[in-house]
């Protein structure tokens, strides 16, 4: 007993220890089940091994799903973030026919998170900006552990869906954070230089110390020379040099050797195409000629996995494509002016989503935004100093925060094939960029940075910073090599996982994913919410027939025939009330005419071999319906309860309408009416479907005693 009582005070210290440390570890919400840090970049393994967890642990609200393969046959991902034991879908009520092809079997059945308004969040398009692939498993993580914690979170997830892709490029961003070779494009297997071996130069690790370094030296035509203040800091030339003529150059290169002895180092690497310019949009010039990336839109198998997914998901209308740098987001389109996106659109990108940008990240909103009832006096006074006409146009100057990637004064295209403006232009959804990480304003409170500070002074206090944070290790000490080609010089620089171009981990990185995660939170309830607010519905007439019934019609004369069926034939006027209760309308301007998109739709279901439609038919045409919220500068569109001025089909369907009635008054509301003749006490449904509105149903019952429940 003595001993079990003094190995049991040996480990009382160990007890504590541990269950102090159990304590430090943060816990965003009460229902986290997969701890997650950001102290640490988790690249292409740890992403995947942390939402495979998330998948497993919470599988009631999550899904996951392999919508594709990179080169190197590594599977792309996307989250599936609903209830999923919430949403309707409508193949579920409506039978597919076909006149040529009866039973048709080959057709997905759709998910019920298909049925619901759905956000597109990605990361990492670009392998070594991996920065957005931590704010999309922040992102995650809020979401799967606030749900049933947090009463709005558990909503969103209730009656939305969050489609996320943490990475779209997982070769790229392998490469550049496992393996520590920055790689911005996917990966090819690809003879670059022609002789007839594949990859077989790219970077080397020629000191052997596990790290693809920088390799500084000597030379009379080099851009760099060595900071004054830090001798670690390299720092690049402008094109007037005189203030630094007196100093030293420097050439800095990736560490690197030329491996097949053709005189080149590093031109036959893994590193394949830019995959934000292989997209369909754009990637053709004026002159029909290739613009973009790749032998074809598409053909890298990133974007083609992604445009496949989206086609496929249709339900999608807020985006958001995560990259960086420069701590700000662009606006779409990339390929044209600002004034290619209708002017209802462009107010809401500015004035809504915008604004709430700015306002989150703590920067500065323009006046037209505060009060766009003022534009007309901007425009004309913003006319006198402005030299940038789509300014003038706008009322308005772009923003520090809020910009196009077109270049509005040079009238200059951004680039080809561009994911945000395809999502935008030919898929129909509210696509932003954006280009996290900006240490002018992501340190501030960190670290201290002084007004009108240059960017030397920055990489100076981001060094001093590491020092400070991380005791050193994230920069390597220069150290004399002698290159095999270029003789002697140094390796070091920073590790090349926390090179310039992505946030520090830990505190900057955290702020970064904190604000973000409120932002894409807040969009998420501007989403249309299609619903049926009210039904009533009455008997008309009901005729007996002993030996069945069947129903004629010529003209507005109805007539009821004996039959083989049995049962009695009720006359029945149905009419709904179809409401968007969401803040946004179901299309951006014009979505609902793109293909593959289409209008809100209205049905009215039944036994189809039971049920004829005197007026109306199976299902009307909705058109688009408009969101609660009222738009800068553009008034409600119809009297929101107005009922539609549609001229009432009366002619003999049994079963299905051939043309549809349309029902497009406009505003926010919708009231349709069937007059319909049912046989027996078959029941009916009304269904709403609306593809990024959400599929909401009701159900309408003949009672026995001829009633309507």
């Amino acid at each position: 007993m003595r001993k079990r009582h003094s190995n049991l005070w040996r480990m009382i210290p160990a007890l504590i220890a541990v269950l102090m440390l159990s304590c430090a570890v943060p816990s965003v919400w009460g229902g986290q089940k997969v701890p997650i840090t950001f102290d640490k970049f988790h690249g292409y393994i740890g992403t995947v091994k942390y939402i495979q967890s998330v998948a497993r642990a919470y599988p009631n609200i999550t899904k996951l799903l392999e919508i594709g393969k990179s080169t190197m046959n590594r599977p792309i991902y996307v989250l599936v973030i609903s209830n999923m034991e919430t949403g309707e879908t409508i193949d579920s009520y409506i039978q597919l026919r076909n006149s040529r092809k009866e039973n048709i079997q080959n057709v997905t059945k759709m998910k019920s998170y298909q049925g619901k308004p759905g956000s597109f969040i990605c990361g990492s398009t670009h392998g070594n900006e991996y920065t957005g692939t931590e704010v999309c498993l922040y992102i995650i993580d809020k979401l799967v552990s606030g749900y049933g914690e947090d009463d709005t979170i558990t909503q969103r997830i209730d009656g939305q869906t969050f489609y996320i892709c943490p990475i779209v490029n997982p070769d790229g961003v392998y490469n550049s954070v496992e393996r520590g070779i920055p790689q911005r494009q996917n990966s090819q297997m690809k003879d670059d230089d022609g002789d007839g071996k594949i990859n077989e130069d790219g970077p080397d690790d020629l000191d052997g110390d596990g790290l693809i370094m920088q390799f500084r030296y000597k030379d009379p035509q080099g851009r760099f020379v060595i900071d004054d203040e830090d001798p670690r800091l390299m720092v690049r030339m402008g094109r007037n040099a005189e203030e630094t003529s007196d100093k030293e150059r420097y050439s800095v290169i990736l560490e690197d050797k030329d491996n097949d002895g053709d005189g080149r180092r590093g031109e036959d690497s893994e590193r394949g195409i830019d995959v934000n310019r292989n997209y369909p949009e754009g990637w053709f010039t004026d002159d029909i000629l290739p613009g973009g990336r790749g032998t074809y839109p598409t053909s890298s198998p990133e974007a083609h996995a992604m445009v496949e997914f989206m086609v496929n998901h249709r339900n999608i209308l807020l985006a958001q494509f995560y990259h960086t740098s420069g701590g700000f987001t662009y606006v779409p389109p990339g390929t044209g002016p600002h004034t290619d996106v209708p002017p209802k659109d462009r107010a809401i990108y500015d004035f809504v989503m915008g604004k709430k940008y700015l306002e989150i990240n703590g920067m500065e909103v323009p006046e037209a935004w505060k009060n766009p009832q003022n534009l007309p006096q901007i425009k004309e006074e913003l006319a006198k100093t402005s030299k940038n006409k789509y300014a003038i146009a706008r009322g308005y100057e772009w923003p520090e925060g809020w910009r196009a990637s077109y270049n509005d004064i040079q009238d200059r295209i951004y680039g080809y094939g561009l994911q945000m403006d395809w999502m935008y232009s030919q898929y129909g959804a509210y696509a932003l960029t954006a280009e996290l990480w900006n240490p002018r304003n992501d340190m501030k409170g960190i670290m201290e940075i002084e007004e009108g500070a240059s960017r030397t002074d920055m990489e100076r206090a981001l060094l001093k910073y590491q020092d400070e944070k991380f005791d050193g290790k994230l920069f390597k000490s220069w150290t004399k090599f002698t290159h095999p080609e270029l003789g002697e010089g140094e390796i070091g620089g920073w590790l090349p996982q926390y090179s310039r171009n992505n946030a520090l981990p830990g505190e900057p990185l955290i702020g970064i994913c904190e604000r973000h995660w409120k932002y894409e939170f807040w969009r998420s309830g501007l989403q249309p919410d299609v619903v049926i607010t009210k039904i009533t519905a009455k008997v008309l007439s009901t005729s007996k027939a002993v030996d069945g019934a069947s129903v004629s019609q010529s003209g507005n004369q109805v007539t009821v025939h004996k039959g083989r069926s049995g049962g009695n034939i009720k006359i029945i006027e149905v009419t709904a009330v179809i409401e968007n209760k969401g803040p946004l309308a179901t299309h951006v301007a014009g979505g609902v005419d793109l293909p593959g998109n289409r209008d809100d739709v209205v049905w009215l279901v039944g036994d189809r071999d039971k049920i004829t439609f005197l007026q109306g038919t199976a299902f009307q045409k909705l058109g688009m319906l408009d969101g609660t919220m009222t738009i800068p500068g553009f008034p409600a569109r119809g009297r929101p309860g107005s009922r539609a001025q549609t001229q009432p089909q009366m002619q003999m369907r049994r079963g299905r309408g051939l043309q549809p009635t349309e029902v497009t008054s406009g505003g926010t509301k919708r009231t349709v009416t069937w007059i319909v003749a049912v046989e027996g006490n078959t029941p009916l449904k009304v269904v709403v479907t609306s593809q990024k509105g959400g599929t909401k149903v009701k159900d309408i019952v003949i009672n026995q005693d001829g009633g309507v429940s």
